[in-house]
């Protein structure tokens, strides 16, 4: 019998470069199994889309107050959801598509967070994010809070976490992947946007923009990305790479182009003895 393999693949990109759009598209036409890393309510069928809901909002509040801290520990919440996710969608035999990944995207992040954090917040400031949040949303928090961190207080989590982003690529991948139970994807495809359009894509949105949404972030954020894929490819060649120009391209012409470069890989693979999903 003919080994079938799963094939992982994240799709990463700062913000505003149409990644959920384009993966919401292949979810609906191909049945491609899409999981959200930082926003699993996405996908309403998410056995964590009440609790992703309730962290969206939790850090919609860190950003009202620009406090790094409380963000990053809503995002280590958010990104913990992700490698049961995973674990469910390969065990009913799917290939998986992620928007966002707990590694790729924390080693493009996290570093440049760490680089903004103005210091520990104060209790009031904690008594003003939970204050923030809808009663029932915030009780949710506090329970995966304490799951993972054994305290009520965020703080503890987001400054473990901050100080983990002055470490280097090989020692901070070490631990994130310790963290979150999370292996590196299969592939990496990089949507890509100059940042003034990113920009422009941002503000057309109806949610509001978060407090790393700016120019100068933007920019750090798009460096970043190069500077992390080009160390994974040197140092991880098991993960495939991808770079997507999106700048003056549809969303169909992006849909397209994913496909184009899922299907090569699993032609690829294929020639190694593996018979890989069809995308």
């Amino acid at each position: 019998m003919t080994d079938r393999r799963k094939m992982r693949i994240a799709v990463a990109g700062m913000d505003g470069t149409g990644k959920t759009t384009v993966l919401r598209r292949i979810h609906a036409k191909d049945g491609i199994a899409v999981i959200h890393a930082m926003r699993a309510h996405e996908d309403p069928a998410s056995p964590f889309a009440e609790l992703s809901t309730a962290l969206a909002g939790a850090s919609a509040a860190a950003d009202a107050l620009g406090q790094v801290q409380l963000k990053i520990a809503v995002l280590a919440m958010h990104l913990s959801l992700y490698t049961p996710a995973e674990q469910l969608a390969t065990r009913q035999g799917w290939s998986v598509l992620a928007d966002r990944h707990p590694l790729i995207d924390s080693l493009a992040y996290l570093p440049l967070f760490t680089r903004a954090d103005a210091g520990a917040p104060s209790e009031a400031d904690v008594d003003a994010w939970w204050a923030r949040q809808e009663p029932g949303a915030a009780e949710a928090v506090r329970d995966r809070l304490r799951t993972l961190s054994g305290t009520e207080d965020p703080r503890l989590l987001g400054a473990e976490l901050l100080r983990w982003g002055t470490k280097s690529l090989p020692e901070l991948l070490g631990l994130l992947s310790r963290q979150f139970d999370v292996t590196l994807p299969d592939g990496v495809v990089l949507f890509d946007l100059p940042v003034h359009e990113a920009l422009r894509r941002i503000r057309e949105r109806t949610r509001d923009s978060e407090l790393h949404e700016t120019v100068s972030f933007l920019r750090a954020i798009r460096r970043r990305y190069d500077v992390v894929l080009d160390w994974l490819s040197e140092e991880h060649p098991a993960t495939a790479v991808h770079r997507i120009d999106c700048s003056g391209r549809s969303v169909d012409e992006v849909t397209g182009l994913v496909r184009d470069v899922t299907a090569t890989w699993s032609l690829r693979q294929g020639r190694r003895g593996a018979r890989l999903d069809t995308w």
